[in-house]
C-alpha cells in the first residue's frame, strides 16, 4: 500500500502539478462545461444558452466526447467554426487534471487488484510490472495528442476591424457568415464606437414616446381640421402602418441586408459589414442586435418624407405611427430571439428557430423577423425540421 501512494506522489511530481494546483484546476473545471470533439477539449459554458438545440440537450456531454453526437446529427460549417472559439485555453493542463482526476479510480482499482490478484489471473512477474504510474501516464499519452485545424486568420482582431474587412474581396462572403465569438470593435474612435452600440431598452424608451407624438398629431389633425374620420378608419390606417412596416422589413433584410457586394469593392464591402455583416459575425454580440438611434432616426426622416408625398394627411400620422410601432415590436423581436427562451408551441418559439436557422445554415432564406408573411409570399420560407423531442432553451 505504501509503494502505491508513492506512486501517487510520484504522478503528481512528473505531471509537475502540486496539491494546491491540482485543486485550483479542479475549481475551476467545476466552473466551466468542458466537451471535446476529435482530441481537442471545449469550454462551452458560454453559448449553452445560444445552442439552437437548446442548453438541456447539451447537458448529458459534459465531461464527454461529442464525436458520436456530431456523427449523428450533421452540423453546418458555420458551427464547426464557431466551435474553435471555445477551445480550452490551456489544454495541457486540462489534461493533467484528467489524468490527476482518475489517480483515486485507478488506485482503487489497483488495491483491489493487489488483493485479488490471483483471482484476476495474474502472476506476482507480470503484476509487478503493472503499477499505478505505468497505467495513469498510458492515460496521459493517449489525452495529449491533440487535433490540431489550421485555420486562416484574414483579420487582425486585436485592431478595428471596420478599416481591415473591406481588403476581404474573394473571401468576405464567405468569412461574414463563419460566426465567431467575439465583441467586436468597429472604430478606432471610442466616440463613433459608442454610436454604433445601443442597449435592447433604448428602444421603446426612445421611440413609444416618438410613435404616441404622431398618434398625437393624427388625432389633433382630424379634430380641428373636422374631418369625419371615424375610429375604424383610424384603426385601419394604423394596421396598415404595422402591415406596410412588415414588408418594409423583408425587403430591407433581403435585398439591402442580404446584398453581395463587389469583391472588388472596398466600400460596398464596408457598407455591408457595417450595415449588417458585423451580426451575421458576431451573432451573440448583445450590444449591436438593435438598430443604432441615429441611423435610426435618419431613416425615419426618409420614410417620413415618402410618406408624406404618397399617403393624404388624414391618414399619414396614423400609418407613420403604424410602421413605428412594427419597427419597435421587430427590434425587441429580434434581441428576444438570440437571448431569450420561448416555450415550446409559442409564435416565439417558432421564430426563434427560424433565425437559428437563418444565421447557420440558410442565409439566402427566412428575412422575416417579426413575421414569416413576406418569406411565404415570395417562397423565401425555411421549412423547419421536425424534432423527436421539442427544444428547451
Amino acid at each position: 500500500m505504501a509503494n502505491t501512494a508513492n506512486s501517487v506522489c510520484d504522478v503528481r511530481k512528473r505531471t509537475g502539478e502540486s496539491k494546491s494546483q491540482v485543486q485550483s484546476i479542479e475549481n475551476k473545471h467545476n466552473n466551466q462545461f468542458v466537451v471535446s470533439y476529435k482530441n481537442q477539449f471545449y469550454n462551452i459554458k458560454d453559448f449553452l444558452r445560444y445552442h439552437p438545440g437548446g442548453a438541456k440537450i447539451l447537458n448529458f456531454f459534459k465531461n464527454r466526447s461529442l464525436d458520436k453526437a456530431f456523427e449523428e446529427n450533421p452540423h453546418s460549417e458555420a458551427a464547426f467554426h464557431l466551435l474553435q472559439d471555445f477551445i480550452l485555453n490551456n489544454q495541457e493542463k486540462y489534461q493533467k487534471y484528467e489524468v490527476i482526476k482518475q489517480i483515486n479510480k485507478d488506485t482503487f482499482l489497483l488495491k483491489n487488484a493487489i488483493n485479488y490478484h490471483n483471482i484476476l489471473g495474474l502472476d506476482d512477474e507480470k503484476f509487478k510490472n503493472r503499477n499505478i504510474s505505468v497505467v495513469i501516464f498510458a492515460r496521459y499519452s493517449k489525452f495529449s495528442k491533440l487535433a490540431k485545424k489550421d485555420h486562416k486568420n484574414l483579420i487582425d482582431w486585436n485592431q478595428a476591424i471596420l478599416g481591415q474587412v473591406g481588403s476581404l474581396g474573394q473571401h468576405y462572403s464567405e468569412w461574414v457568415n463563419l460566426p465567431v465569438n467575439k465583441d467586436i470593435k468597429l472604430f478606432k474612435s471610442n466616440i463613433l464606437e459608442s454610436l454604433t452600440i445601443t442597449p435592447w431598452y433604448m428602444i421603446p424608451i426612445i421611440w413609444i414616446p416618438v410613435c404616441l407624438y404622431f398618434l398625437y398629431c393624427g388625432w389633433t389633425h382630424i379634430s380641428t381640421d373636422n374631418i369625419e374620420s371615424t375610429v375604424f378608419e383610424v384603426l385601419i390606417s394604423y394596421i396598415f402602418g404595422i402591415l406596410l412596416w412588415t414588408l418594409l422589413e423583408y425587403v430591407l433584410h433581403r435585398e439591402i441586408f442580404h446584398y453581395k457586394p463587389p469583391i472588388n469593392s472596398r466600400l460596398l464591402i464596408t457598407l455591408h459589414f457595417l450595415l449588417h455583416g458585423i451580426h451575421h459575425k458576431a451573432p451573440f454580440d448583445n450590444r449591436r442586435l438593435v438598430f443604432p438611434i441615429l441611423p435610426a432616426a435618419l431613416t425615419a426622416k426618409v420614410l417620413l418624407m415618402i410618406y408624406s408625398m404618397v399617403f393624404p394627411q388624414t391618414t399619414l400620422y396614423f400609418i407613420v405611427a403604424g410602421t413605428l410601432t412594427g419597427y419597435i415590436f421587430y427590434d425587441l423581436t429580434h434581441y428576444y430571439l438570440h437571448h431569450g427562451a420561448p416555450k415550446v408551441g409559442t409564435y416565439m418559439y417558432l421564430m426563434k428557430r427560424n433565425h437559428n436557422y437563418h444565421h447557420f445554415l440558410h442565409h439566402d432564406l427566412g428575412f422575416g423577423i417579426s413575421s414569416k408573411l413576406w418569406d411565404y409570399m415570395f417562397r423565401t420560407n425555411i421549412c423547419l425540421r421536425k424534432l423527436v423531442k421539442p427544444i428547451e432553451w
